[in-house]
Order: C-alpha cells, then sequence, then structure tokens
C-alpha cells in the first residue's frame, strides 16, 4: 500500500514540477517507506516514536581533556627556540656571528671547489627553476661541437658516474634533485675539483635523453685511450668498427669488447660520436673502461694494429666477390670464409676482429685491409632463412668464441706447467 502511495505522490509531482532538477531532490526520499504518518487533523493519534538516549558526560573528563591540550602546549612552547628579537642583546649578536661565519666558510669552499665540509657533508648549492649556470652548461653539453671543444661529457644516472669515478675520470660537476641519488655516489666523490648543484626535479626532466629521468646527472672531463683505466687484465684482442651509425649498435659493441676483455676498439672515421648519449647508456659504462680510438682513416689503420696481428672480418656475406665504388669486383677467392668456432684462436699470437654496419655492411677498405694481412673472412650459420644477426650479438657469439678457446688453452698451459713441476 505505502509503495503504491508513494508511487502516485511521485507521478504527482513529476506533472506539476516545471524544473527536472526539483524531481531528482524528491526522489531521494520518496522511494523510502515512512515509519508512520503523523496528521494534524487526527487529534487522538498517539505517537509511538523511539526517544534518543541522551548520554551523560561527565564534567571531570571534560576538564582533563583541556588541562591535557594545556600541558602539550606548554611543552610545544618550551620546544620552540626563541627568535633571535626575544633574547638578550649579546646573545643575539652571538648567534647573529655564528651564521655570518657558517656563510662565510660555505662561500669559501665554494670558491675552492671543495666537496665536504670540516663535518663531513656534501657541500652544494641549491639553485632555483632555469638558473642560466646549469642551463647553459647542458646546452652546450647536447651539441656534438661543443662536447670537443670543452672536453668535457654528460652522463646520466648514479651507475654510470660512479663506473666514471671509479675509473679516475675528473668529476666537473654534479647536478641532482634528489638527496637519496647523491647519497649513492657520495663514497666515490673525489675531495675537491667538482662544483655541485641541486635543481628542481621537472627541470632535470626537461633536459633527461629517457622518458623518466634518474635524476643525477655528472659532467666528466673526456677521458682518452691514453688514460683510461683497465679494472682487469685484457686477453690479446682488439675490435674495428667500420662505418657504425647506429648508437646503439656502437654501445653494445663496446658493452661486448668489455665483457669479453679486449685491448682496445678503433673507430674509423664515419661512425657515430662515441660520446653521444645513446651510445653512452647502451655501452654501460665501457667507456670508462675501455680505451677507444675513434675518427680513425683507413690510411692511418695499420699503424693502430699489432704487428702480429691476425685479420677476421665478422661477414655476412658468403659470395666470392663484392662490387667496389669503381664498378668493380673485388675478388675475395684468397679471403674464404670459415664459420667463426672453426678457427683456432689459440694458436694466434693477436687478433682483429672487423665489424661492419648492418645498413652500409662491410666496406672496401675493410676487405683491403684484411686481404693485405691475409686475412679470413668470418660467418655465423644461421637456420630457417634468417639472413644475419644484429650487429651487437654477432660481435658477442664471435668474441666470447674467441675468449673461450684463448682461456681455455691458458688452463691447459698452467694445469700441464703444475703436473710438471709436481
Amino acid at each position: 500500500m505505502s509503495t503504491a502511495i508513494n508511487r502516485f505522490l511521485l507521478q504527482t509531482f513529476i506533472r506539476q514540477s516545471p524544473a527536472r532538477g526539483s524531481v531528482r531532490l524528491y526522489g531521494r526520499w520518496m522511494h523510502r517507506s515512512p515509519a508512520k504518518v503523523l496528521l494534524p487533523t487526527d487529534a487522538n493519534s498517539k505517537p509511538d516514536l523511539k526517544k534518543e538516549k541522551i548520554i551523560d558526560l561527565d564534567p571531570a573528563i571534560l576538564t582533563k581533556k583541556e588541562s591535557k591540550q594545556k600541558d602539550i602546549s606548554e611543552v610545544n612552547s618550551i620546544k620552540e627556540e626563541p627568535s633571535v628579537s626575544s633574547l638578550p642583546p649579546e646573545k643575539a649578536r652571538q648567534i647573529k656571528l655564528r651564521k655570518e661565519e657558517k656563510l662565510k666558510k660555505q662561500k669559501f669552499y665554494l670558491s675552492q671547489q671543495k666537496v665536504f665540509d670540516d663535518n663531513g657533508d656534501v657541500i652544494y648549492e641549491k639553485l632555483k627553476e632555469s638558473d642560466p649556470r646549469v642551463s647553459m652548461l647542458l646546452v652546450k653539453l647536447k651539441s656534438k661541437k661543443e662536447r670537443l671543444r670543452l672536453g668535457q661529457t654528460l652522463v646520466e644516472g648514479w651507475r654510470l658516474i660512479v663506473d666514471g669515478l671509479e675509473a679516475n675520470c675528473k668529476l666537473r660537476y654534479l647536478i641532482f634533485s634528489r638527496p637519496s641519488d647523491l647519497e649513492k655516489v657520495r663514497p666515490f666523490l673525489p675531495k675537491t675539483g667538482a662544483r655541485i648543484y641541486k635543481i628542481p626535479y621537472k627541470e632535470m626532466q626537461l633536459w633527461s635523453d629517457v622518458e623518466t629521468s634518474p635524476g643525477i646527472f655528472g659532467v666528466f672531463e673526456t677521458p682518452t685511450a691514453e688514460n683510461v683505466k683497465s679494472l682487469s687484465k685484457s686477453l690479446p684482442i682488439q675490435f674495428v668498427c667500420d662505418n657504425i651509425r647506429v648508437p646503439g649498435n656502437l654501445g653494445a659493441i663496446l658493452r661486448v669488447a668489455v665483457g669479453a676483455g679486449c685491448e682496445k676498439v678503433l673507430l674509423s672515421k664515419g661512425c657515430v660520436d662515441v660520446w653521444d648519449p645513446k651510445v653512452i647508456r647502451s655501452a654501460a659504462g665501457a667507456h670508462f673502461r675501455l680505451p677507444i680510438y675513434h675518427s680513425i682513416e683507413w690510411t692511418d689503420m695499420p699503424s693502430h694494429l699489432e704487428p702480429n696481428t691476425s685479420v677476421f672480418i665478422a661477414d655476412s656475406n658468403t659470395t666470392s666477390a663484392v662490387a667496389s665504388d669503381d664498378n668493380e669486383d673485388l675478388d675475395l677467392n684468397p679471403m674464404p670464409v670459415l664459420p667463426y668456432y672453426g678457427v683456432e684462436f689459440s694458436s694466434l699470437k693477436h687478433t682483429t676482429l672487423i665489424l661492419g654496419g648492418e645498413t652500409e655492411g662491410i666496406s672496401q677498405d675493410s676487405y683491403l685491409l684484411a686481404a693485405s694481412k691475409n686475412g679470413l673472412r668470418l660467418n655465423i650459420p644461421l637456420q630457417r632463412g634468417v639472413d644475419s644477426l644484429n650487429t651487437g650479438m654477432a660481435t658477442a657469439v664471435i668474441a666470447f668464441e674467441i675468449r673461450k678457446q684463448l682461456i681455455q688453452a691458458l688452463r691447459k698451459e698452467k694445469y700441464g706447467a703444475e703436473v710438471q713441476a709436481n
């Protein structure tokens, strides 16, 4: 019955209401069934409604609460240090002198490019957004021409910064936004010679080359092939990069070179900039652990090779001739093609592996160099119709085969010497 009455009243309001919004307001309570309807005309109605229970609070509880809040406010007022204006003149003067002395020390440390203060804390300047000292520096380091002129390199991420510091590369600037990132590199920081800036993270995001910035930049003096510190003993292997133009491929080759224990890497003129941010990121710290000679003319390439080295070309081309620029075929019959595992690298004194780009392939200069050294071409046999592998992947396959054979030969030699000694 009550449901029917509610429905009738709702229809009546819909007909009489000019505005649709008022119907929605009525609809919030009209769906509920009333407990009892009290009519003003019915004088004999005796509503049987439940009365709310009144909670009688003890006045002592309120007084205890007020006294507790008063005690807390008194404790807080004791903890707060009095302002300088409320202190005696002599004490206020001493506090002011201490602050001025601290600022003078900090300015002196910054002028001397000191990294740590007397307490062992890192000294840094907190800069505002779009500070010209940071923006001008990063603009220059984004340009290859300016990087070469300044002789400085920008790396991003605390891991690469630690790699550079462990290799004794000179740190010029350290830019960060979060103290947690600064703590990760703190044990490796030099005592002097670096300026450290703290800037907002959103500005770091603007200058970052990745989608999510790691929040810390390091600017190093560009290391040369002569002053790079090797962390382990190298094997008699070296790479020659022939016109590698993809940054990710060059970074992968450098990473493989460090992992396989190569002596050095030679880059021909025409390769991508070795200090390009993408190359640095994909190489994962190889720049600080490996001597890299870049922009070498092919006429000067033989002078960078070892006198007794054996030259091999990682070549996916299995034909016997290659078209040259003069529309003549360079005969490769004297240079046979062998599978990469078909050569006894352990019997060689030194190994040079030439690597070409995926798009351009091996140049004629590489074939001429290998032919002059009685070189060979190495091929990776593939199945299921795959023409070739990625340059970095092919480099890893061949390089670690060479490493395996050399280590096995060294172990046999060492084991034989121990047997003879016993």
